[in-house]
């Protein structure tokens, strides 16, 4: 298991251990509803074309040229196409990588709204005291949502170095908790709340925080607040970084759930936390969480960071984002989500595909959706059926 655990990102076997995890991991379930909440269906068929890489390509092809193992695309909130390859299935509960971050400062809004945690301004050792003395000793729970701690890390685990042992600490031998890393960062590299720096283990700290603050597990407290009153019609899971004795929930990285239950979370946030009319999330928090032009990630890529949130530059979309291609795309613009779930491979060898990605993602391409008139559907739905419905 120790092997498997360390190559599971190793091209030959990603597609399969990012649809397995509970079967290398202990977990913890988030439980879900026992009244799931149906999607209605309208589909269309995806006969536009979009630019990449100096090409046209068909809209048709975009999933079997970028190692998509499940593709959701959603408008005004009805399925408008529902795709799986590589013999997943509906059942099948997707590995989230960092798409489990998002997850975290969802749940830190909702905390903030019950007075779990006073505002993003508490400082960090109000919840966390052993890290007095660290490099996060004085900065605030906003510094870890923006990441732009000044904090001194490289988050790249496969070298050498704290983020490799880290890893190799909680995921593959299973003896230490994973924000236990906190603990060993002394050193800044700069002062607070200017650069962005990405860091695994901040995002891992706001579960942390969140988790004591409320005083239960976290998958519990997922499921109370979002899973269940949602409708989410599977039962998610985290992965814990640790046996069951030592470990809790990874919440930068280990959450598992199914294409449609991702898909209703993207369509949560489109409606500013609203969920059939009951307020599940304060819209001011999902406005402020995913607010775009909070300082840039990169200067190349076209992204930046908000709390736990990736924006796109030039409009108002953001994304949870995952490693190997693992997206929840939002654009209230054009009221559209897209969940893809893939196996890209990592590194320089799925740049293109991670790039073509985000080109097709643009709302001005999936603007040219058209309604599929030759089934006149044009202003008709149906549902989703739900297994075991």
């Amino acid at each position: 298991m120790r092997e498997y655990r360390l190559h599971m990102f190793d091209p030959p076997i990603s597609t399969l251990a990012n649809r397995s995890s509970e079967l290398m991991f202990d977990t913890r379930t988030v439980a879900a509803s026992k009244n799931p909440r149906r999607l209605p269906v309208a589909p269309r068929t995806l006969d536009f074309q979009y630019e990449a890489g100096g090409a046209r390509h068909l809209a048709s092809e975009f999933a079997e040229r970028t190692f998509t193992d499940a593709l959701l695309i959603m408008k005004d909130g009805r399925i408008v196409h529902e795709q799986y390859l590589n013999r997943t299935t509906d059942r099948t509960r997707f590995m989230s990588y960092s798409m489990a971050k998002s997850f975290n400062s969802i749940m830190a809004g909702v905390a903030i709204a019950e007075g779990r945690i006073t505002s993003v301004d508490d400082p960090i050792s109000k919840y966390m005291p052993e890290l007095q003395g660290t490099a996060y000793d004085g900065l605030s729970l906003k510094h870890l949502l923006w990441m732009r701690t000044g904090a001194r890390w490289n988050d790249n685990f496969f070298t050498p170095g704290p983020s490799r042992d880290a890893h190799v600490a909680a995921f593959v031998e299973s003896r230490q908790r994973y924000v236990t890393a906190a603990l060993g960062i002394k050193e800044r590299a700069g002062p607070p709340g200017v650069a962005f720096n990405y860091n695994s283990v901040e995002a891992a700290m706001v579960g942390e925080i969140v988790t004591r603050a409320v005083g239960m597990p976290l998958s519990q407290y997922l499921s109370e607040k979002i899973w269940k009153p949602a409708g989410m019609e599977s039962d998610a899971f985290y992965v814990l970084d640790g046996p069951p004795s030592v470990g809790r929930e990874f919440t930068a990285g280990g959450f598992n759930a199914t294409l449609r239950d991702y898909g209703r979370v993207g369509q949560m946030m489109l409606d500013r936390g609203q969920v059939k009319g009951r307020q599940l999330v304060p819209a001011s928090w999902v406005d402020e969480s995913t607010k775009p032009g909070q300082g840039r990630a990169s200067a190349e890529d076209g992204t930046g960071y908000a709390y736990l949130w990736w924006t796109i530059d030039g409009m108002r979309a953001y994304t949870m984002l995952g490693g190997e291609g693992q997206f929840v795309f939002v654009d209230p613009e054009s009221r559209t989500v897209i969940i893809k779930l893939s196996h890209i491979p990592v590194g320089p060898a799925g740049d293109p595909a991670m790039a073509e990605t985000f080109a097709f993602l643009k709302p001005l391409r999936l603007g040219a959706l058209p309604t599929d008139r030759d089934r006149g559907r044009r202003g008709q739905s149906s549902c989703v059926a739900m297994p075991g419905h």
